[in-house]
């Protein structure tokens, strides 16, 4: 076997590896896309009647389709990319040379991916949510409930939306009330994940009372985007005192230096010279 066939298998295989990374793209890209679709029509009851009707399919995404696993999405699809620019590399050095750069890539890719998205894989117990996800969910969910979707369909089409620890323990709740746990426990376990714990205890209550808190998820909504300001302000001013605090300790001396000392030496040398004579 010579160099030219190896070098063609060599892009061969890259190639086909990039096309198959590009459908797994195309998949999440899809799955993203019912997402977006299931919480529009968790907004519509004619819709979610006729989700309910037609919904007797397991194992399928929400349009239909059948759902390609994540894991292997988010595994093959920055090794594909990688393969692909190890192609490239291949055919612009010529030979083999561009395999190993590619494959290097590629598993940088995949460990950065892993890296980013082991903030939203951990337990809901120990993680803290983002304010402002938490207010977002916030007003998804009252604009669920004043659609008249029920607590448990908002927190499924929210999670969906959501994605990330907050979404992954909403749809964690949708699942425990469909097999009949109590209300307030599932909403109350959504409380551990630091953040939503007002949120949960909203939901909580309103699980007891039977009414839909639409307008109390808003008002909590607001309550978060105001406290999440005043805190981002507060930070922003103490930067700026942590910013100008070196270059008040550069320049005192030099004021000090520049400005103070030669009046100093000039008073000095008068009142001596005067005492003197």
């Amino acid at each position: 076997m010579n160099a030219e066939t190896v070098h063609r298998l060599g892009t061969t295989g890259a190639l086909a590896a990039a096309a198959l990374a590009l459908l797994l793209v195309l998949a999440e890209v899809r799955e993203r896309l019912a997402a977006a679709r299931q919480l529009r029509g968790a907004l519509d009851p004619a819709a979610r009647r006729r989700r309910a009707r037609g919904n007797g399919v397991r194992g399928t995404s929400p349009d239909g389709s059948a759902r390609i696993p994540r894991r292997l999405r988010e595994r093959a699809a920055p090794l594909g990319g990688g393969a692909a620019a190890g192609a490239l590399l291949g055919g612009l050095l010529g030979g083999g040379s561009g395999l190993v750069p590619g494959a290097l890539l590629g598993a940088g890719a995949a460990q950065w991916r892993a890296v980013r998205r082991s903030g939203s894989a951990a337990p809901p117990g120990g993680s803290e949510a983002d304010p402002s996800d938490i207010a977002l969910c916030a007003d998804l969910m009252a604009a669920c409930l004043a659609a008249g979707a029920t607590p448990g369909e908002a927190a499924g089409a929210v999670g969906d939306c959501m994605g990330g620890s907050l979404g992954a323990a909403l749809t964690r709740v949708q699942a425990e009330l469909r097999l009949g746990a109590e209300p307030a426990e599932c909403w109350l376990r959504l409380g551990r994940l630091a953040g939503a714990h007002e949120m949960a205890r909203c939901l909580a209550r309103a699980s007891t009372t039977g009414s839909a808190p639409v307008a109390e998820m808003a008002r909590l909504a607001a309550d978060i985007r105001a406290a999440h300001g005043r805190s981002a302000l507060a930070r922003a001013r103490k930067a700026a005192v942590l910013a100008t605090a070196p270059l008040g300790v550069c320049f005192l001396p030099a004021f000090l230096l520049v400005g103070v000392a030669p009046v100093v030496m000039g008073l000095a040398r008068s009142v001596l010279g005067g005492a003197m004579t």
